[in-house]
């Protein structure tokens, strides 16, 4: 049993889940690519999360999916809050057979108009582009990238399986153009990305989880989530001096949808305190998807809703994602 659930057992807790082998590293083209396993089920999102000088905030995720009960598919769903007032939220979905990445030049593609290249944080640039519904355009080139890092193996046990995080792009500025509906905008802020990777279904693993990100020089990361039944976990990667620092402990979530406020103790004496200040949008994960595969999510999975908007840790402004599994 490794040290972080021993001190969660000295709280009077049942181990929830078990941490990553290692210590924090940097990454690489590893963490980057499609890593497919041989399961029933297996997961991968490329999720980016954006904060742009104009107040819109926008998440878009590349994706593998392997369900079980369908063949594997690839897609990327795209939401924005506040693009001219209104919040947005669509998905696309492509046979697995689309998806493509090669090494030198780095690319990852589910179709033919959305796609990432350039590996981090040498270069970056992302593509996305739907006719669904109105129409979404988003065309983002990456600069001043900071070095990616991940916790070990990044790999983590919880509920029926495991799934793992690394941050290719802790903090990078990104500027653009978005469009809906042929009304295309010229855009600035900040980003950052995650690899996710799960080998079970997320309702296997987890009930909830949320993430926080403050942008800057020094950037902070935050990851909470919590098992059926059983305690918060989570750690941080904050940055000193431009140095990337893991923080691990035992984490406390008050009851609100989604959570008003949160705090990470961690093991080094460090407290991270996190504080709600606006709820930019409410979705579900449902919202972007159509026919069979929307019964059949919603039947084995249930309505995955997703939380975004602003808040701070310790003082620091940032925007943070809930994620409610099951509800």
């Amino acid at each position: 049993m490794r040290s972080l659930c021993l001190v969660s057992l000295l709280a009077g807790l049942a181990c929830a889940w078990t941490p990553p082998a290692g210590g924090l590293r940097s990454t690489n083209v590893n963490d980057m690519l499609f890593s497919k396993r041989g399961t029933r089920y297996y997961n991968e999102a490329w999720s980016y999360q954006f904060q742009f000088d104009n107040g819109l905030q926008a998440s878009l995720n590349l994706t593998y999916a392997k369900l079980g009960f369908k063949d594997p598919v690839c897609g990327a769903d795209l939401s924005l809050a506040g693009f001219k007032g209104n919040s947005y939220t669509v998905g696309r979905e492509y046979p697995a057979e689309r998806f493509q990445q090669s090494v030198n030049p780095f690319r990852i593609a589910v179709h033919e108009n959305i796609w990432m290249t350039g590996l981090p944080p040498a270069a970056h640039r992302l593509h996305f582009v739907a006719a669904k519904n109105q129409g979404f355009y988003v065309d983002l080139v990456f600069t001043d990238i900071k070095p990616g890092v991940v916790w070990g193996d990044g790999k983590f046990t919880a509920g029926d399986g495991d799934f793992s995080v690394a941050l290719p792009i802790p903090m990078a500025t990104v500027t653009g153009r978005i469009g809906v509906g042929g009304d295309t905008i010229s855009v600035k802020g900040v980003a950052m990305m995650e690899h996710l990777r799960q080998s079970h279904l997320v309702s296997d693993l987890l009930t909830s989880s949320m993430r926080f990100f403050h942008p800057g020089p020094n950037p902070l990361y935050m990851n909470w989530f919590k098992e059926n039944k059983k305690p918060w976990g989570g750690f941080a990667v904050s940055w000193a001096s431009g140095q990337p620092v893991l923080l691990t402990g035992n984490a406390n979530v008050d009851g609100q949808v989604p959570p008003g406020a949160a705090v990470l103790q961690a093991t080094n004496g460090t407290r991270l305190d996190f504080s709600r200040k606006t709820l930019a949008q409410a979705s579900s994960i449902l919202d972007g998807m159509e026919g069979v595969t929307r019964t059949v999510v919603k039947m084995f999975i249930g309505n995955v809703k997703m939380y975004r908007g602003k808040g701070e840790v310790n003082g620091q402004p940032g925007i943070y994602q809930f994620m409610k599994i099951g509800s």
